[in-house]
């Protein structure tokens, strides 16, 4: 009987052997890495934006302007009335901005020689300026009594703009136009006042002139769209995203465009400059906000987000990782940064540290896809597809070249893309930030939302990379920071 039961003893722990054995070797581990710390695994139905408004609730202080995407369904302006462009008239317009600049970057040092020096050549209209694709917008009142007006927001531009009356041309708006005329603290600017001289202190200079000793602004872009008005100075206020307060910045300093023109869109609104030019609203506001803001980016086109000027009172960001803005001979006007590497699900890319450095890299609101230094995005492409194999691969989409077709699924598994910087900083892109639905309501067309610039041209991580990503600009510090927390 003994012998009986030793031997079932045994029998049993050969058994349990085996069982683990296979166990082992089914959920096989690399060192220190699992399935789930390399790859997100979603339900397909949320790469698809929501048709129900899901509003942010983690604004952080009174000081915060909530961010809406145009065309959702959170949207004031049209409540899905306008038709919201295809991704490929976005990506078209992506890519003017992207080569607009770099053409920036490329040829403008800081006391604007070469800037004057090409001049004479044959440059395309709108050499200093490009609005992108992005339309995430806040909402602003401008004069006494304040007027509504809509704004994008744009790290990448200098000046801040809308449309007023009397207008020589508007393009349509889906707001009334403000009228300078029914605001008591509305002044124009003399010709020869320091304010009128940010305009030609600027790199480049907008295009100065005087009508009638008035300042005059020019904006032009690179798809022929531009706003030409005078430079003027009024009070702007917030209806900050708690609804109890309003944060008041008095003579405060626009243009006010007469004639304007976009060449792409059925209704459009202004725009907010957010740079590091002297006449950004950044630089405006230097001594109440210390020159220093972070915003979220919606997560989708359902979702809202929020910008937030000045320091939080806790400085509780320990979820935050700077990265230090390089000094370089030039006074750059965007936020630059310098990547150090990129991995997919965990493995860092065979890129050499030359080819992240060949025109350098920026943070930018106002760009869409991420764009980066053909050599990089090769190598991207070439892990996450080989990652990708499982599924069907439906080639391109006008200006994507990476694409999948996951009609078939409930569930897929998305490799993790992160964004190594200077210091030590690593950004883990979230899944709405890696993929994207390119066809309204439909996951037959999901793409990498990651393209390659033209050769020379350094990299611009677009607002799409930066979903579900608190990104802070602090430019007196010269850093930029990241983390997530705040925005999920």
């Amino acid at each position: 009987m003994a012998v009986f039961l030793r031997f079932l003893l045994q029998a049993s722990l050969l058994v349990s052997c085996l069982v683990c054995s296979c166990f082992q070797n089914t959920y096989a581990k690399e060192p220190g890495e699992s399935q789930h710390s390399r790859s997100h695994i979603v339900s397909v139905s949320s790469l698809l934006p929501s048709t129900v408004c899901n509003r942010s609730r983690k604004v952080s202080s009174k000081d915060s302007l909530e961010l809406v995407h145009k065309h959702g369904p959170c949207s004031e302006l049209n409540q899905g009335k306008a038709k919201a462009p295809s991704w490929s008239e976005i990506l078209l317009k992506d890519q003017a901005r992207v080569r607009s600049i770099n053409f920036r970057r490329r040829y403008m040092n800081s006391d604007g020689n070469r800037f004057e020096q090409t001049k004479s050549k044959n440059l395309p209209f709108g050499y200093d300026l490009a609005i992108g694709g992005s339309e995430i917008y806040a909402k602003i009142d401008i004069g006494t009594p304040g007027q509504s007006n809509y704004v994008i927001l744009d790290t990448g531009s200098d000046i801040t703009w809308i449309q007023c009356k009397p207008c020589l041309r508007c393009f349509k708006q889906p707001s009334p136009i403000f009228d300078p005329s029914k605001s008591s603290s509305y002044t124009t600017l003399p010709c020869n006042s320091s304010k009128c001289n940010l305009l030609s202190d600027s790199r480049p200079p907008h295009p100065q002139r005087c009508l009638s000793n008035k300042c005059f602004y020019s904006s032009g872009y690179v798809d022929g769209s531009f706003s030409k008005g005078y430079f003027v100075q009024d009070k702007l206020t917030f209806p900050t995203a708690d609804s109890k307060s309003k944060l008041v910045v008095n003579n405060y300093l626009f243009g006010c465009g007469l004639n304007n023109r976009d060449t792409n869109s059925e209704s459009s609104i202004g725009l907010m400059g957010l740079s590091r030019a002297p006449i950004s609203f950044v630089y405006q506001t230097a001594s109440k906000f210390k020159k220093y803001f972070s915003y979220c980016i919606p997560s989708d086109y359902s979702s809202t987000g929020y910008l937030t000027f000045g320091k939080p009172n806790d400085l509780n960001h320990k979820y935050i990782k700077f990265t230090p803005i390089p000094t370089t001979p030039q006074q750059s006007q965007y936020y630059d940064v310098n990547i150090t590497g990129i991995s997919v699900a965990g493995k860092i890319l065979p890129i050499k540290g030359s080819v992240y450095a060949d025109g350098g890299a920026i943070v930018d609101s106002g760009t869409v896809f991420t764009w980066l230094q053909p050599e990089a995005y090769a190598a991207l492409r070439s892990a996450f597809r080989k990652e990708m194999a499982r599924y069907k691969f439906v080639g391109a989409n006008v200006n994507t070249d990476t694409c999948y077709d996951f009609s078939s699924y409930q569930t897929v598994v998305i490799p993790k893309v992160s964004f190594f910087f200077k210091g030590g900083v690593e950004l883990e892109v979230d899944v709405k930030g890696t993929m994207v639905a390119v066809v309204a309501d439909d996951v037959r067309k999901v793409c990498l939302a990651f393209g390659a610039a033209n050769k020379g041209d350094g990299a611009t991580l677009g607002n799409i990379m930066q979903r579900s990503i608190e990104v802070v600009h602090d430019v007196e510090g010269r850093r930029v920071g990241f983390g997530h927390g705040t925005c999920a």
